[in-house]
Parts: C-alpha cells; structure tokens; sequence
C-alpha cells in the first residue's frame, strides 16, 4: 500500500475532479488515512461478506484500475463484479497459460512492459503515463500525519512524546528467514549505546513479535530505561510519528523500510540476495543508505556481520547526522481529505 501512494498523487493530479476509493486490507488501509487523492478506504477480504460488498457497488465505477503485475484470478472475479465502465491495469505478464495482453477485460493497459524503471512504483507511474498524465520520476512516497495522531506506544513510555536521538530499530522481516541475528542485535543496540549513551533506542515489533522482543529487552538489557519495545497498534500509520522524528533506522527488508523512506529516514538495511526483487522493491534513496546483502536468495542467512557492523558504524558518525528538519518530509494533515466532485 505506501508504495502505490505516489500513483494515487498522480492519478488524482491527472483527474483532479474524479472521487477515488481505495480497496485494501483491515492491516494496510491506515497507511491511506489523511491521504488527500482518496475519498475512502474500504477494507475488503475474500469472504461473502466481501462478494456481498462488491455486487452490491455494482456500475457505481466508472474506472477499476488493477495494479497486480501478473494475472490473478480473483482480481477477474471481482472487476467482473464491480462492472465498471473502464478496467485498466499495468503491464501483466502471462499467468495459466494467458498473456495478459489477450484478455479483453482490461480495455486499458500498456503494451509493453516499463522501459525507464524496474520499480513497482515506476510501473505503477508508468500507467498514468499511458492513460496521458506527465507523472513525477523522484518516486516519493505520500503519507500524512495528522496532527491528532496517538503519541507513540512504548511498553513503558519514556517521555510524553519522542525523545531526542532516537533510533529505531527491527529484527524481523515479513517471514522468519528474514531475521536479523540475535547477537547481531545485542551488537546492535550495544554499538548505538557506546557511540551515545544519552540516546534512546527503540525496537520495532509487530503484533505477532511484540512478546518475543520484549522479553528479550527484559533479559539482555535488563534496567535500561531508554531502551524501548514498540507496542503495535491496529493501524500501520501509528509508527511513522516515530520515524519521523527518529536519527536513523536498522532493520531488515520489511514494510518499516519503505514507510521510513517515506520520511527520508537515514537506515541501513539488510536485504536478501535477490537483486531482481531487490531491483523491484527497493526504496526509494533520497538520502543516506546503506545496503547490505545475504548470500541466500530466499532469507538473510549468511550476510556478512562485518559489512554490517560498518555499515552501523557509518549510521551513527554521519547517516543520523545528515538529516537536518529541513530534508524532513513531514506532511501534515489538518483533518479529513477535502471533498472531491464525483
């Protein structure tokens, strides 16, 4: 979802008058809050409930845009369903023995695959390019704090907002073989620490590893009050407070990277060594990186902890140091999007 924000701007700059909804999941539809190009976030999932939801806004769609790059089933099903005038879609590749480009039901969709990037967000940019938008190249994810948002959720907070020289850091990706090493943290924590002890380190969970870090903390750190657990919430948006007002960020390939890149966040990252999904998920470098490689295609397993130490030890002399408030891509809502013309 954060990296279909900049052709959300884009379609909206394109067709500044239309009302634009956004289907996504309970998880990912906080990313679209505050969001000014959307009207509303409907959370759908595969269930009746859900092929209930879809007949019942039958025809009241001028235009489905499907941003899947391969041909996907129930994405067929559902565009039958919703019956808009107009289905587009990215470039597909071919999927069950079909070419993208023969089915018919997408009325509008580039012939060829993007020729100027192998980003996701360059393809999906790319279709604006072919409905005859000018899209924007920089590749800028568009998140919006609002000005009410929740203070950040630590197990025991440590001030009533951020403090100052924070980091954040993470162990876990999207899957288990994408984790960071436990000494590798400890080593972590313990090098950010030494180069600054006055500084706070939190670390980053997720709903289903919030438990294991804590008592983790509790063990290896025991009595050190600024280092902190995130407690996560039911919306993915809550964590950017933080990083929007943290130094710099360490973690493996995850969603936390992209949503940190959305607030020119100085991090290093550990990626699997997969340099076409690399080359396709990356985020976007508007500022310091440092990018460190396994030697497994499939997890992290056997990246090198020197080149990661160092990498470390770059963050903290000089990546933290490089973002002044003004490279700080803060952006601030006043309330709900304004209303757009149907």
């Amino acid at each position: 979802m954060v990296v279909t924000t900049p052709f959300l701007y884009e379609l909206k700059r394109l067709f500044p008058h239309s009302s634009i909804d956004v289907l996504s999941s309970t998880g990912n539809r906080g990313v679209l809050r505050n969001n000014p190009s959307i009207r509303h976030a409907p959370a759908w999932k595969p269930s009746l409930k859900g092929i209930l939801w879809l007949w019942g806004v039958r025809g009241a769609y001028d235009l489905v845009v499907d941003l899947n790059h391969s041909v996907i089933w129930a994405d067929l099903l559902m565009i039958r369903l919703i019956d808009p005038i107009w289905a587009a879609s990215v470039f597909k590749v071919g999927r069950y023995g079909v070419l993208g480009s023969k089915l018919l039901i997408y009325r509008l969709m580039p012939k060829a695959d993007c020729s100027w990037t192998r980003t996701i967000t360059g393809r999906y940019l790319s279709l604006i390019e072919y409905l005859g938008g000018n899209p924007s190249r920089d590749y800028r994810y568009h998140l919006y704090l609002d000005n009410r948002q929740e203070r950040v959720r630590v197990s025991t907070p440590i001030t009533p907002s951020v403090a100052p020289n924070t980091w954040v850091v993470n162990q876990h990706g999207g899957r288990p073989k994408m984790a960071l090493r436990d000494a590798d943290m400890r080593t972590l924590i313990d090098t950010m620490l030494c180069h600054d002890p006055s500084s706070t380190i939190v670390w980053a969970t997720a709903p289903h590893t919030y438990l294991e870090v804590e008592a983790k903390r509790k063990s290896w750190f025991p009595g050190r009050s600024n280092i902190e657990a995130y407690r996560p919430t039911d919306n993915a948006l809550d964590i950017c407070l933080l990083l929007s007002q943290a130094k710099g960020l360490v973690s493996p390939d995850t969603s936390l990277v992209h949503m940190a890149a959305a607030f020119d966040l100085p991090m290093v990252v550990v990626f699997a060594n997969e340099r076409a999904l690399f080359e396709q998920w990356r985020p976007p470098i508007t500022i310091w990186q440092r990018h460190v490689f396994s030697v497994c295609p499939k997890s992290l397993k056997g990246y090198s902890r020197e080149e990661f130490c160092k990498a470390v030890e770059e963050l903290l002399v000089s990546g933290g140091c490089s973002r002044s408030p003004s490279q700080v891509r803060l952006q601030i809502s006043q309330g709900s999007p304004p209303a757009t013309n149907a």
